[in-house]
């Protein structure tokens, strides 16, 4: 796929480039060969998403069977740096369950409370039930604790209804599952009274940034750019978990949700949806080699942010 970077580099700077370049010997030796993706996940982002432009690094390593994890580091069309972080879950791998994450692993349809992820792994994570990756999910209401969406946990239906207000459009819209059947699903909020007693695991989520594996089509006036957490998953049940950093101009802008569409388009998804994103978009997993609860990202209030929920991967092990 040819690209081109949408960006201008002022005239001054490209002159005084040309000058420090002059009379310097252009031999093969002077010459930087331009970094190629060495990851599977890097490499199809290079050559499928219309928002990268170029790869800066990438790795991956196994967190846990069926659980891969992949660091990004690349350049968007429009020329802002931007560092990402990638699980990708197979969903038909054994002993592998995805499941919605609450404080003190506690099952409560009011009160609710907030915790960090980390917080939450721990007293989650138990023999045969072994935290392995978790992201931060619904939007809430500052003022009185309150979920914007749907919750449900383990087959039980904690909260059965969305807050839509006006005045946070970009909240309330959809929900994000995992069947009774152990499939996950996306769907608008009008579909949710018809679909629910055959939700197991459900959050509330925001814009459903692609759909049948087509971009969104979305309000116009939606092209802020942020720190975003995304839910996608493919046809053969595999499940992506996307979080890119943002708000830090040297280290990483953010994305809009069109490009989110892109993204998840790219790796191959028919659906993904928005989570609530800003200070909240955080990654955490179970360190292979430490063996320690670790938030990946960076998240942009500069420490972990205290969260009502969140999804998690379990493993079978001891």
């Amino acid at each position: 796929m040819k690209k081109t970077i949408q960006y201008f580099i002022p005239a001054i700077f490209i002159i005084l480039i040309s000058l420090l370049n002059h009379g310097c010997e252009n031999t093969e030796d002077n010459i930087k060969p331009v970094y190629q993706p060495r990851t599977t996940l890097g490499k199809t982002l290079l050559e499928h998403s219309d928002a990268v432009a170029r790869v800066f690094s990438d790795t991956s390593f196994t967190i846990a069977p069926g659980v891969e994890e992949t660091d990004i580091h690349f350049l968007k069309m429009n020329g802002l740096t931007t560092h990402a972080y990638i699980i990708k879950i197979d969903m038909k791998t054994p002993g592998l369950k995805v499941k919605v994450a609450m404080p003190y692993d506690q099952n409560t349809s009011k009160n609710f409370v907030k915790q960090t992820l980390t917080e939450m792994a721990v007293y989650a994570d138990r023999p045969h039930h072994r935290v392995v990756a978790m992201i931060n999910a619904d939007f809430w209401d500052v003022g009185n604790m309150d979920l914007r969406g749907p919750l449900h946990r383990n087959g039980v239906i904690l909260k059965n209804y969305f807050i839509y207000k006006a005045s946070l459009p970009q909240q309330a819209l959809s929900f994000a599952a995992i069947t009774n059947d152990n499939k996950p699903l996306i769907a608008d909020s009008i579909a949710y009274n018809s679909m629910k007693n055959n939700l197991k695991e459900v959050t509330g989520g925001g814009a459903i940034v692609l759909r049948e594996g087509q971009v969104a089509s979305l309000p116009a006036t939606w092209t802020q750019v942020d720190p975003r957490t995304v839910w996608g998953y493919t046809n053969d049940d595999v499940l992506y978990f996307y979080v890119v950093d943002g708000r830090s101009a040297l280290y990483s802008n953010g994305m809009t949700y069109k490009e989110l569409g892109s993204i998840m388009k790219a790796l191959g998804c028919s659906y993904a949806v928005n989570f609530d994103g800003g200070g909240s978009t955080q990654m955490m997993i179970r360190h292979p080699e430490a063996n320690v609860f670790q938030i990946r990202n960076r998240p942009s209030d500069g420490n972990q942010r205290a969260v009502i929920n969140g999804w998690m991967v379990v493993v079978d092990e001891p």
